[in-house]
């Protein structure tokens, strides 16, 4: 894997998700290949995934009775360990989370 900086993985979290620019989640690979370019786009792909896994492993779903709160609580908690990336990474994770779990 190449390295990769955290504004693009950010970047590429938002595009991935769809958020912004759906009004669901809409994860498309293709999507990261298209906007970065296929070596660096693959990468990315790996990467985004593995954040995604890292952010379902919050407990949120189990411990927090509404949808705010608990999307709340999963972007603090991803934050918490990924203060490298930006904001948007973790509220585009969180969207699709609460998506998911409400």
């Amino acid at each position: 894997m190449s390295q990769l900086d955290n504004e693009t993985v950010t970047r590429a979290v938002v595009a991935w998700t769809g958020w912004g620019t759906s009004s669901t989640p809409d994860r498309q690979d293709a999507r990261l290949v298209s906007i970065f370019g296929e070596s660096v786009g693959l990468d990315l792909v790996q990467r985004v995934h593995q954040l995604e896994d890292d952010f379902y492993e919050s407990d949120a779903r189990f411990t927090v009775p509404d949808t705010k709160g608990m999307g709340d609580k999963a972007v603090a908690d991803f934050r918490e360990r990924h203060p490298e990336l930006g904001v948007d990474a973790a509220e585009a994770l969180g969207w699709c989370y609460t998506f998911d779990y409400k």
